[in-house]
């Protein structure tokens, strides 16, 4: 009696492809970390440059500062072209016109060479565009909803909050004030919270970059 023994094909592919799997993830965390490690290093950079080099003390003329402007922009577009592509394009509007507002709030200096306070008026237009034109024709919180459930999106959030609630907080003056006493140098403060806000500025874009590539491969 033959008895005929076949190599259990399914089990031997089933490992295999858990194999591809973990190596995958390995080389995303690995690759995570190089480039997170990466924007950390050009954040210092920018802080070295600024301070040695060109000697600012991260005012609105330095290379800080326009750069923080740069990246708001970069965020910007990474959401209307969203809406260009017509990926969520009301959500992405959204989102789009409110990294506007952040942007045209980061250059109040320009704006206040035509009188002080100006740029209010350009981002309440920007603003009103971008709230009249997400709420046309329903499907906005469908789309709102899809855009929250992004892994990414979610990461990007998480750096929105920490511009505005850690680091307004970590550089109020009364604090740095305290902690320095007789010896206050305003540069000390400028510096550290500047050197924090380019740096999630830097993990925003990043972000709304990873975002808009996920979504419109997904559509794809």
């Amino acid at each position: 009696m033959n008895i005929e023994i076949t190599p259990n094909l399914s089990h031997d592919a089933y490992q295999i492809d858990t194999a591809k799997q973990n190596n995958s993830a390995i080389l995303k965390t690995v690759q995570n970390i190089m480039i997170t490690t990466l924007l950390c290093l050009v954040v210092i950079a920018v802080q070295r440059l600024d301070y040695f080099w060109l000697e600012n003390s991260l005012g609105e003329e330095s290379v800080t500062e326009l750069l923080q402007a740069v990246l708001l922009l970069f965020s910007v577009v990474c959401f209307y072209q969203l809406k260009h592509l017509n990926v969520l394009p009301k959500a992405a509007m959204l989102v789009g016109g409110f990294f506007s507002v952040l942007f045209i709030r980061e250059l109040d200096g320009y704006f206040d060479l035509i009188f002080h306070g100006f740029w209010v008026y350009p981002a309440l237009t920007v603003a009103f565009g971008a709230i009249v034109y997400a709420a046309q024709g329903g499907q906005l919180h469908t789309q709102m909803s899809t855009l929250l459930e992004n892994k990414y999106m979610q990461t990007l959030i998480t750096f929105i909050v920490l511009l505005f609630v850690f680091s307004r907080l970590y550089g109020m003056g009364d604090f740095w004030e305290g902690v320095m006493g007789n010896q206050y140098v305003r540069d000390v403060k400028n510096i550290s919270e500047e050197t924090m806000e380019l740096l999630f500025y830097t993990f925003i874009a990043f972000y709304a970059h990873k975002t808009k590539t996920s979504l419109t491969q997904k559509q794809a």
